[in-house]
């Protein structure tokens, strides 16, 4: 402390930083920080030869070593949580059906590559791969006899789209251009088959996932198989002695958190924390600290600073040392007055010592949401009611590390027009891209196709920083929340939009299906090779970090990539939408989508174990919300096949029962004209555009070939089958569900309880107040340590450095007389008999 400034150097001290001339900062030492602290490591459990555990995030250990990624089963990433594990599983099972429905397209394929189909070879190598509807055969045809038209001559040179467009053209009275090539009909049944494996698929993938589910909660016990959450507890009820005592009639309560409205205080400390951390990255001496912490000297320092230097300050634009030292007097004022504020209790966590414990509290106090806000529930009975009139809503509670302590006191309210605000601004974006997509589309269908590949690489991004927005109080309802906002705007910009603004008749030219091929190419190797590169994290790593003043600066390059399981999700589902989107018309497609799944499975295991942070740990609602866009994805391709089918071949014009007379014109590409050519052929008439007027129940019309009929008329049954059954299996089950949550309430156990007791399972975490950000390795912690087990807290490190209760402004304020106790939230420990008998027969 200098005069009245006092600074925190915690994060300076855990570094290894000396205050007295400390050492250049050298980058082996950041390599080795970069190899030990930040990558996900594991070690052999006590005893086993091939049976790893996984460090926690600080935690060091003799003869660890980094995950494989080629000899690390899958198996193996569910330490990294079951939402994870189950993300790479069914990137798995997704190659394995891609697998069948390419087998099932076979027929589709070898029609389209054969002399039966009478299309020419297109342009782009991916649209060629594994054949396409694409018809660039063409036949003049007239509406009126005899008639007189006029063609040109296709020039080679030219651009696709321009050769395409040359092809197609046609002048004179009654002159139409025809598609002359002929569908087999037949393949839509062929179609049918994939579209019923994939929907019997995905009941079976629902059902081998709940297993898993079930399996990994029985195999693994986490504090969540032992905790419950109380949602709405009396605003003065912040003793936790009171929340034991109740909860004490279903069994031993081991640990109880209480969670106040602390939120905007926790920040500023934690803000306090990165300015002060960032003060000590750039100054490397004891004297350079002191000279800018004497209030003199600091003032003087800044207002030495150029007005232009100032004004980039002030926009968050520059920054430097002597502003900074001011934004923490500013902060030391605003926290000592919110020390003033009374804080409420907003959340209780109770950790029962038993599994069984915490199935019967849920089993007798699980009621619906009206019931509880109107604390009135029949099946309550008095002693289960807090204080004897609080009917409290009590849920299982979600994973230590998956809670956002300070978003815990956000109402309904606030969330519900938070969420409204980002969806609209969501639609806003879809909007505007679509237009950038039709403008490009245009010009160039190839460079319109990279855009959007382009597009759903940067989307992620900017929802990202979207959805920081908003506050949610679990990482994964903010995943959830994501992953709505990317499915819309993905499928929209990947494919919807395509297929929207295109012209009906280009549905089989190769302009239209070159931008099908390109999205499909990108997700499948352009993405993944930019993820794989890395290029921001090893710029920072290779070249920023060498020119940091002190080893701490240097070592905060070394930090890996933040990362969304949701945006992960919502790109393996949205490589699926793109692939059967369109694979009755290019069913090549499914070849890259296969090959994009195997390259996220191995590119994902890469970067899971070298490049990206380690995740919090997330259940599986990420796994059942991507079942559900799945089976949209079904009900997507058979409305698609049955326009397909229903359209072709996406012309003007049918074949009449007469025959008549035509006189072919063509224009050579030197502007002279050809001999013409007089034909004989049927007389066509003019169907209009074949678009038809239903999208699920299509009807019939009378230029329909009758296999083309039949095939129609199976498609809109297929289609309502298909509704109904996402409807009612998925939406609908859903909603009922979220209905009966409503007022009765929804506890459904899973499998036996566990007989392990809560405080003998290795590695297990408690309710611990935490604040988190990705510009901090580590966690800071929020709540007195003194009332719990520290082998509790759900990751490894010097814990008073962390210690945001013990900063420097607070044990000041505690000097003043302040009580700064009640400004924290409280994690307190209650010991079971069991503990208490193994610590003595221990000796501790």
């Amino acid at each position: 402390q200098i005069g009245k400034f006092t600074l925190d150097l915690g994060d300076m001290a855990e570094q290894g930083e000396a205050l007295n001339g400390p050492p250049p900062p050298d980058i082996k030492e950041a390599w080795k920080f970069y190899e030990t602290y930040t990558l996900p490591r594991r070690v052999l459990k006590d005893g086993a030869t091939d049976d790893y555990r996984k460090l926690e995030p600080g935690e060091v250990c003799e003869g660890s070593g980094l995950y494989g990624v080629w000899e690390t089963p899958v198996d193996e990433i569910g330490d990294f949580g079951l939402g994870v594990y189950l993300y790479y599983k069914m990137l798995i099972t997704l190659f394995g059906c891609m697998v069948v429905c390419i087998c099932l397209n076979i027929p589709a394929m070898s029609l389209y590559m054969s002399n039966d189909y009478p299309a020419a070879s297109v342009a782009s190598f991916q649209l060629a791969i594994g054949g396409n509807a694409v018809c660039d055969t063409v036949l003049p045809v007239c509406t009126t006899s005899p008639c007189t038209c006029t063609i040109l001559e296709v020039d080679d040179s030219l651009p696709p789209a321009d050769k395409e467009a040359q092809l197609w053209s046609i002048t004179g009275d009654g002159c139409e251009m025809h598609a002359n090539c002929e569908m087999d009909f037949s393949l839509a049944y062929w179609d049918a088959a994939m579209l019923g494996f994939l929907i019997v698929g995905l009941f079976l993938l629902a059902k081998l996932q709940n297993k898993i589910v079930e399996e990994a909660d029985e195999a693994e016990q986490t504090a969540q198989d032992y905790s419950v959450m109380v949602h709405d507890p009396d605003a003065d009820a912040v003793n936790p002695d009171e929340w034991q005592t109740f909860f004490s009639q279903f069994g031993h309560v081991t640990y109880v958190t209480v969670a106040i409205d602390n939120g905007v205080l926790i920040q500023k400390l934690a803000e306090r924390r990165l300015v002060s951390r960032q003060i000590a990255f750039e100054t490397a001496t004891d004297e350079e600290r002191a000279s800018m912490f004497d209030p003199n000297e600091n003032d003087t320092a800044f207002e030495g600073l150029s007005k232009m230097k100032k004004r980039l300050i002030g926009y968050g634009l520059s920054n430097d040392v002597s502003a900074m030292r001011k934004k923490i007097t500013k902060l030391d004022n605003e926290i000592t007055e919110l020390l003033d504020k009374k804080y409420s209790a907003k959340k209780v966590f109770v950790v029962f010592e038993t599994e069984a414990a915490q199935r019967s509290c849920l089993r007798e106090m699980t009621v619906g949401t009206i019931p509880a806000l109107m604390d009135n529930a029949s099946n309550i009975a008095p002693n289960q009611k807090f204080r004897g009139e609080n009917i409290l809503s009590v849920s299982e509670a979600p994973e230590p590390t998956d809670v956002i302590w300070v978003n815990l006191e956000t109402s309904l309210s606030h969330t519900i027009k938070e969420l409204t605000a980002t969806m609209c601004l969501t639609v806003l974006l879809v909007a505007f891209l679509g237009f950038c997509i039709m403008a490009i589309s245009e010009s160039s269908p190839t460079i319109a196709g990279f855009f959007v590949a382009a597009c759903n690489g940067g989307l992620p991004a900017f929802m990202k920083a979207l959805n920081e927005t908003e506050e949610h109080m679990t990482q994964g309802s903010r995943q959830q929340s994501l992953l709505l906002k990317l499915v819309l705007s993905r499928w929209f910009t990947a494919a919807l939009i395509i297929w929207m603004i295109r012209d009906y008749e280009d549905t089989i030219r190769e302009s239209f299906l070159t931008k099908a091929a390109a999205i499909l190419f990108a997700d499948a190797f352009t993405t993944p090779i930019i993820r794989l590169m890395d290029p921001a994290g090893r710029l920072a790593r290779n070249y920023t970090a060498k020119s940091a003043k002190t080893q701490s600066k240097m070592n905060s390059f070394f930090t890996n990539t933040a990362w969304f399981l949701a945006e992960r999700y919502t790109d393996m589902t949205k490589s699926l939408f793109v692939g059967l989107f369109f694979s009755t018309l290019y069913p090549g497609g499914l070849v890259w989508t296969a090959c994009s799944f195997v390259m996220c499975y191995w590119v994902d295991k890469y970067c899971l174990f070298r490049i990206w942070k380690q995740p919090p740990a997330i259940d599986a609602s990420l796994t059942a919300a991507s079942r559900l866009q799945i089976a949209v994805v079904c009900l997507v391709h058979s409305l698609i096949a049955a326009l397909f089918f229903a359209g072709y071949p996406f012309d003007k014009v049918a074949p009449g029962s007469t025959d008549g007379t035509i006189t072919i014109n063509k224009t050579l590409l030197n502007g002279n004209a050809d001999t013409p050519v007089t034909l004989t052929q049927p007389i066509y008439y003019s169907t209009g555009t074949k678009r038809p007027d239903a999208v699920v129940n299509i009807p019939t019309l009378d230029w329909m070939t009758d296999e083309q009929k039949d095939v129609v008329k199976m498609y809109s049954i297929i289609n309502i089958v298909v509704i109904v059954l996402v409807c009612v299996g998925y939406f609908g089950r859903t909603a009922a569900f979220s209905l009966y949550k409503l007022f009765y309430g929804e506890y459904i156990a899973v499998g036996d309880p566990n007989p392990d007791l809560y405080s003998f399972v290795p590695g297990i975490e408690t309710y611990v107040p935490v604040y988190q950000t990705d510009k901090l390795p580590l966690p800071l912690l929020a709540c007195d340590l003194s009332l719990l087990d520290q082998e509790h807290i759900s990751f490894t490190a010097d814990y008073s450095k962390q210690d945001l209760t013990k900063d420097s402004v607070i044990t000041k304020a505690a000097e003043a007389g302040k009580d700064v106790k009640s400004c924290f939230s409280v994690c307190k420990q209650y010991k079971s008999e069991e503990l208490k008998k193994h610590e003595d027969s221990q000796g501790k």
